[in-house]
């Protein structure tokens, strides 16, 4: 039964009722034995493909209740299960008998009166109404069907009250259901239930409450939300607008998904294109719609044919519409930009057919792309246009080409490339396509060396590389260099300082940023990367060394010079690979653009910046740089803070771009470094704007949204590292180091921002917190065992990372007994801080289940900070972490077993024993409440050492 086609079922539930309607003495057998068999099987069965066999096997009885015993066979044998199961806790059997129900209604016993079927009849719409409201949202779902299904077929005989009260429900309850088929199940139920005319006229009253259905979060939903329209559509009585209103539904039009979109052109087409008027008035009619919502009556458009429109109709709109857009009197430019729009979405469902090519040509005679050029405003209306393409003449051709080439420079020159970016990314496609890609890389190319000469000679940089003419490049052009003002140059610089506009920036960034779109489309890559890279390369490398070096200068950091930099410099490395024998990690381009980044970054963030108490910011140049100053130009210190984060991230998600395809090889130590000074650098910068409270709700999104992003490419590379490290090549110093920072990131943000926003790190970090802990103990887990005591001795020089001291005071907090008298005071004094206490509560677990090894190494690393606090006189530091290791690191390892497996921790625990007792008796420690706390940190670390370790003196 389970693996038969459904018509095979219901051939075998058809030869058991001719068995049991033609046979005598077996009929008891098949009603009494079979039957009831299948009854309990469609309804206590775990498999659902049983249970739906059963029922199709009992189906064969049901449709045939006018033969003569069989409704009192079935009555009799489901009536004492299906109630029952109705109400049981497993929803299993629940579903299995709701279908049972909705099968068998009305479930009534023939041999009775209407007066006793009437409460029986009650007692099914009791349960079904119950069940609307049940736990499992599958159950809801086949409920509001079921119903809906009941009362289209048995209408006449259900009472009124029984009627409005269940669709009452259905509308306003199961409509918002949480669950998004319960919502879907409830509008499907409204679609059948309205075959019946009967339920029209409550329909009318109940279906505008549906109205917000159209904007349901979920697809499915809002997609038969239209059907229900569809539905309505076509029936004479109802009108679909007072349902869901106009403005609704043209918002979905233009907002929402393709499925939808269509279903309401498909709704809408009657109404704003109609095929039984005349075209003109049709044509009328759609402007109308294009005027009210020119988003909206373009994706009208878009669709029109596939939902049934005529062609040669559609051609004509196009006419109407093109010569309505060049001629706008009584239209604003969002209107016109809405023809224009809807003219390209119409030409492009209609260029497939080839019949439409010459009347489509014609609607751009005399002129008229051009004027439409002139005309269209928005990005999206140009863009539009350089979609028309495949059917314009040879001499519009021509016409659209001059149109790219003016966006692309007007956009590479000016700051308004963010507002053109969708007609920029059509123009170098159609530039592409043409076959003149080369007079656009050659624009690019010399303004990004024009600006990046101009540069050059204000900070005193090496300038760009030379033009080198290609022999890839049109009718022997070559690029032309723009040499730098006379007074501009190294060593003849004018004394007045030139300060660098947002203009000046802004032009840079728009040529980089197409630069790196052309970079993205596969196409045009090669072709540049092979004939222009050079120039390219030098000049974004004078550019990128500008933007990094003067970073704290910009107002608004655009990274667009620095990605495209990059960008290039990884293409141009996989070509060479490409194209030669080498391998990747034979390829130098990305390890020497890396150095130089790093080398740029380092100037400012390793001692060149200083941040004034006026908020504002200024570079300490070095020798060979310009002595060029942006006077009178004041940066708000949160804006320089949030364009070195920008910076650090950009750089670190190269960095893990390359390793992870194998381009870095020499300078994984140093990347390392700069990740771990740039985590750094985000700690201290969090914690001096900690006291000030200077970020406002935008500013301290985007910083915390960066140092997310950061956080995970710095772990990711020190996964990478770890991972090629061996006993021979041991990771680098560098490595523990960045895994302390990355953990100091998570009590800085909780201190900037406050726990909730320090409890989304958390989450972030728990992905990544194994390989923190191995950063940790990299330094003794891999090397000659005879080099741990020295790499132990050689922390204490180091600072005491922030973790490890909020770790320590979160224990001094744990420990503390309440005081009702001090509370308040206390409690503002020290703060426990939760999502610090969230990360020690998740290393102490993984440390737990992982290798002893692991966990002797972080023990180790701890107590070897203890002892730093101790000689710091930190003493409550020094009592926190010795409750972190003895009672939560070694709570369950007795005193042989640590000094066995957990060598390493066993020797930092006695030497730190003797080093709190040397302070404690030689009076090193004045106030008698931290000779209380060493006291008691010695009395911890004694409670998890042998005896005879304790009993020895120093």
């Amino acid at each position: 039964m389970m693996r038969g086609r459904r018509a095979a079922v219901v051939a075998y539930g058809e030869v058991v009722f001719r068995a049991w309607k033609d046979a005598g003495w077996v009929r008891g057998e098949i009603g009494d034995g079979f039957l009831q068999g299948m009854v309990e099987a469609a309804v206590h069965a775990a498999d659902k493909e049983v249970a739906r066999a059963a029922r199709r096997i009992l189906w064969a009885f049901v449709e045939q209740k006018a033969v003569a015993g069989v409704e009192k066979l079935v009555f009799r044998l489901s009536e004492p299960v299906l109630f029952r199961s109705l109400q049981v806790a497993n929803s299993n059997v629940r579903h299995n008998a709701l279908h049972l129900l909705l099968d068998l209604f009305p479930l009534e016993d023939p041999d009775v009166t209407k007066d006793v079927n009437d409460p029986l009849l009650e007692k099914q719409f009791f349960l079904l109404d119950k069940l609307l409201i049940d736990d499992c949202p599958e159950i809801r779902a086949v409920a509001v069907e079921g119903i809906c299904r009941i009362l289209n077929q048995f209408w006449e005989v259900i009472p009124s009250p029984t009627i409005s009260k269940n669709l009452s429900k259905i509308v306003d309850d199961m409509s918002k259901d949480s669950c998004n088929e319960v919502r879907l199940s409830t509008l499907n139920g409204l679609i059948y239930l309205l075959d019946n005319p009967q339920s029209h006229d409550i329909m009318k009253v109940l279906l505008p409450r549906l109205s917000d259905m159209v904007s349901d979060p979920a697809l499915s939903v809002r997609a038969a939300a239209v059907d229900l329209l569809l539905t309505i559509r076509d029936l004479r009585s109802f009108q679909y607008n007072k349902v869901v209103g106009l403005g609704t539904l043209l918002s979905s039009l233009a907002d929402d998904h393709l499925r939808v979109a269509k279903k309401i052109t498909k709704l809408l087409i009657p109404s704003y294109f109609p095929s039984k008027l005349p075209l003109k008035e049709a044509c009328d009619r759609c402007i109308a719609l294009i005027k009210r919502s020119p988003a909206a009556g373009a994706r009208f458009c878009e669709f029109a044919l596939s939902e049934g429109s005529s062609p040669q109709r559609l051609v004509g709109l196009i006419k109407v519409s093109i010569s309505r857009a060049l001629s706008p009197s009584g239209l604003n430019s969002e209107q016109t930009d809405g023809l224009v729009i809807a003219s390209a979405k119409l030409i492009k469902s209609l260029s497939d057919e080839g019949s439409n090519l010459v009347a489509l040509r014609e609607c751009f005679a005399n002129a008229k792309l051009k004027l439409l050029f002139k005309t269209a405003v928005s990005d999206g209306a140009q863009a539009a246009l350089f979609s028309m393409v495949p059917v314009v003449s040879p001499d519009d051709l021509c016409v659209l080409h001059i149109e790219c080439m003016n966006i692309v420079v007007n956009a590479a020159v000016t700051s308004k490339q963010e507002e053109c970016q969708e007609a920029l990314l059509a123009a170098h496609k159609l530039v592409h396509l043409s076959g003149r890609s080369d007079e656009m890389f050659e624009e690019l190319t010399n303004i990004l060396q024009s600006k990046a000469s101009y540069f050059s000679g204000i900070y005193g940089l090496e300038p760009p590389s030379c033009p080198v003419a290609s022999t890839k490049r049109k009718k022997g052009k070559s690029l032309k260099k723009t040499p730098a003002r006379s007074d501009d140059v190294v060593g003849n610089r004018s004394s007045t300082p030139v300060i660098l506009n947002n203009e000046e920036l802004a032009a840079v960034g728009g040529a980089a940023w197409q630069l790196s779109e052309i970079l993205k489309a596969e196409e045009m890559r090669a072709a540049f990367v092979q004939s222009y890279a050079e120039i390219a390369f030098s000049s974004l490398k004078v550019i990128s060394q500008v933007y990094i070096e003067q970073c704290l200068h910009f107002e608004s950091l655009d990274l667009s010079p620095v990605l495209a930099y990059l960008s290039l410099a990884t293409y141009s490395a996989l070509q060479d690979v490409d194209q030669t024998d080498i391998s990747c990690s034979e390829s130098t381009i990305v390890n020497q653009s890396l150095d130089h980044l790093l080398r740029c970054y380092d100037r400012f963030v390793n001692g060149s910046v200083t941040v004034s108490t006026n908020s504002t910011s200024t570079l300490n140049k070095n020798k060979e740089s310009a002595e060029h100053k942006h006077q009178q130009h004041v940066t708000p210190e949160v804006v320089c803070t949030i364009n070195v984060i920008m910076l650090g991230t950009s750089i670190l998600k190269f960095i893990v771009d390359t390793t992870t395809i194998k381009l870095v090889n020499e300078s994984k130590v140093r990347c390392v470094g700069f990740a771990s000074s740039y985590t750094k650098y985000a700690v201290s910068a969090m914690k001096r704007h900690t006291e000030g409270s200077s970020f406002n709700g935008d500013d301290l999104k985007d910083i915390l949204i960066l140092t997310r992003s950061s956080f995970t490419y710095a772990a990711k590379l020190l996964h990478l590292v770890l991972a090629s490290s061996t006993e021979s090549a041991s990771p680098p110093e560098e490595a523990f180091l960045l895994a302390n920072n990355l953990l100091d990131l998570v009590p800085a943000v909780e201190s900037f921002a406050g726990p909730r926003y320090a409890l989304t790190l958390v989450s972030v970090v728990k992905q990544w917190l194994p390989v923190l802990i191995l950063g940790l103990g990299c330094r003794w887990l891999l090397g000659p065992e005879s080099e741990i005591a020295t790499k132990t001795c050689n922390l204490g020089d180091a600072d005491l990372p922030l973790w490890v001291a909020v770790l320590a005071k979160n224990e001094l907090l744990e420990a503390e007994e309440p005081r009702e008298n001090d509370q308040s005071e206390q409690g503002n004094e020290h703060e426990e801080s939760p999502s610090s206490k969230k990360l020690a509560e998740l290393m102490v677990t993984l440390l737990k289940k992982g290798s002893p090894k692991v966990l002797d190494s972080v023990g180790g690393i701890l107590l070897s900070n203890l002892q730093l606090a101790l000689q710091r006189a930190e003493h409550g530091i020094v009592l926190g972490l010795a409750r972190f290791v003895c009672d939560k690191l070694l709570a369950s390892s007795s005193s042989s077993s640590t000094s066995e497996n957990l060598r390493l921790t066993h020797d930092s625990l006695r030497e730190s024993f003797f080093e709190v007792d040397r302070h404690c008796r030689e009076g090193l420690v004045d106030d008698e409440g931290s000779m209380q706390q060493l006291e008691s940190a010695k009395i911890l670390i004694q409670s998890v050492l042998p005896y005879d370790a304790c009993s020895q003196t120093s």
